[in-house]
């Protein structure tokens, strides 16, 4: 009787420590949710894609022989039952439990799970389901065989995760849509000039340099950072957005069709700009025209008359321009002289010719068609670097335009305007290394121009730091050994983070017959400081082309 007593307040023990694991693993599980937008696919998605990450195949393995064990014992050796067998099993399981939560490696977050009110209600019903669980498990697993079953509780986690996220979604929802009803009453009662900014590429830095233009003549406000879905965007309105905001400035990304147009529905904008169509998330949106059709709906729900402002380097920017113009509405175009398409850019209202980089950033002639009869040109120089910034400060400026700023009041901004974080920004390092960090999210356009930067800075060694793009769908394979055949021509060492997601790079380097010697492929950031503490020196410089998030990641992370 004391030893059945015992058998089982061990047995509680054990299934505690699977418990207290179930719900460590769970907040793991809920940061990876939490950066996939809570999106059920998505999550189950990465689940594939990470089974290793979801899974302990060892442990499930162990549970399963120890499962056949407890049943082969009980069939034919029953008079073990009443013996320290069963009990030495479960201190044994739960001490491994224990193990296994203190030698959970300890990785740091590129972005930290933050407890937000919906992660909380996902969290807090996910260990609900979780205790539920392992209290029928306590009370209905009688037999030493179920009860060692039950030794893969923890295993559930992630699944319990997505359980709970689908349960809790008529909620989220209701809350979502009481908070984007509030959101559109407040932006309805001001009279702020709505301007909104979408595109493969580019919309990101076109918003920082188009708020610093409009700051110096208007009280300007721009939804910060990446806030460019529905709850982000809303919350700015509810937050930040003011009677006294002039302009409001709103990036508006995209997953699906019919995204825009739920944000436009929100934000209401007045002057739309088209950065560029490309094969950014195509995986996705499955096809280039889905994509175009999703940037359009932003030119689709502006008023009569509203502005629309079109990338026509771009040649289905160019095209949707003219599909726009023929409706009698009006179009801003801007163009390099360089532009693919000759006879678009001819038109255009705004044209940058003479693009050079100089030794404080680029440098540049901006030939503006302010009417048929009338022109202007103005010479433009700032701190940024990259070919492709060139586009979006000729996008800000068509806008500033529209708004009544002068060429002067626009020039004198632009020479102010600082570089973008992560994007192409240069910062001097310890021993006289030079960083260009281009690490946010990364696109086959931005990556080109940013290798071009890297030939003109400086003198010394010119090494690449990058795990390659992603969500190029069917063209990420070509894109990506592409960028390996560019980084060919230019760097000296390329370091390649990532054993398995870099393989089409490196396919580009030994195309391009690229020494093997000077690439280095590593598993993550902390390898690759290691690697650059040895292979570079004073006068070299260093190219971070893009920095996936912890979702993406091929480290294996004990759980």
């Amino acid at each position: 009787m004391i030893l059945e007593t015992v058998s089982t307040l061990l047995f509680y023990f054990a299934m505690l420590t699977c418990v207290a694991r179930a719900v460590v693993r769970t907040a793991g599980g809920l940061h990876i949710l939490q950066l996939d937008g809570y999106k059920t696919g998505r999550y189950l998605k990465w689940m594939r894609q990470h089974l290793n990450n979801c899974f302990e195949v060892g442990e499930i393995l162990i549970v399963g022989l120890l499962l056949v064990f407890t049943i082969f014992i009980s069939m034919l050796y029953p008079q073990y039952h009443g013996t320290w067998l069963f009990p030495v099993l479960y201190i044994v399981w739960g001490g491994f439990q224990v193990y296994m939560l203190t030698r959970r490696k300890k990785v740091e977050a590129k972005k930290p799970l933050v407890y937000t009110a919906r992660a909380k209600r996902v969290f807090g019903l996910s260990i609900g389901l979780l205790v539920g669980l392992a209290v029928g498990i306590v009370f209905t697993a009688e037999e030493t065989s179920w009860r060692v079953a039950a030794f893969l509780f923890s295993e559930v986690s992630v699944v319990n995760l997505t359980i709970a996220n689908l349960l809790i979604y008529p909620l989220e929802r209701t809350i979502n849509e009481a908070y984007l009803l509030s959101a559109r009453k407040r932006i309805k009662a001001f009279s702020s000039k709505v301007v909104g900014i979408t595109g493969s590429y580019g919309k990101t830095s076109t918003k920082y340099i188009l708020h610093r233009i409009l700051s110096q003549k208007f009280n300007t406000l721009m939804t910060p950072d990446s806030y460019n879905t529905p709850m982000g965007i809303c919350k700015v309105i509810r937050g930040q957005l003011t009677a006294e905001h002039e302009i409001f400035i709103v990036e508006m990304g995209a997953y699906k069709r019919g995204d825009i147009r739920e944000l436009c529905n929100l934000a209401s904008p007045q002057i739309g700009i088209l950065t560029a169509v490309g094969p950014q998330h195509l995986e996705r949106f499955k096809s280039i025209e889905n994509i175009a059709k999703t940037k359009y709906e932003l030119i689709e729900s502006l008023p009569p008359g509203g502005l629309a402002v079109f990338n026509c380097d771009n040649e289905i920017c160019a095209e949707l321009a003219d599909k726009r113009e023929q409706g009698g509405n009006p179009v801003r175009r801007y163009a390099t002289e360089s532009s693919p398409i000759g006879s678009v850019s001819k038109r255009a209202q705004l044209t940058a010719t003479n693009i050079r980089h100089t030794d404080a950033g680029l440098a540049f002639t901006v030939q503006a068609f302010v009417n048929r009869q009338d022109t202007a040109e103005v010479e433009i120089r700032t701190q940024l670097l990259g070919r492709h910034n060139v586009s979006n400060i000729l996008a800000a400026m068509a806008v500033a335009i529209e708004c009544g700023m002068t060429f002067e009041e626009i020039r004198a901004a632009i020479a102010n305007v600082e570089p973008v974080p992560h994007r192409l920004q240069l910062t001097p390092s310890a021993g006289g290394v030079t960083i260009i960090d281009d690490s946010f999210n990364s696109n086959p356009v931005g990556a080109k121009a940013a290798l071009e930067v890297l030939t003109e800075i400086g003198d010394g060694k010119k090494v690449l730091v990058t795990p390659g793009m992603v969500e190029l769908g069917e063209k990420e394979y070509e894109e990506n050994k592409k960028l390996g055949e560019q980084a060919a021509n230019v760097c000296d060492l390329v370091i390649l983070v990532g054993p398995t997601r870099t393989i089409p790079i490196l396919d580009g380097l030994k195309a391009a017959a690229y020494p093997n010697q000077q690439i280095i492929v590593a598993l993550n950031l902390d390898e690759v400081k290691q690697h650059l503490a040895t292979r570079v020196q004073s006068g070299d410089v260093v190219l971070f082309e893009n920095d996936l998030p912890d979702n993406y990641s091929e480290e294996r992370v004990a759980s």
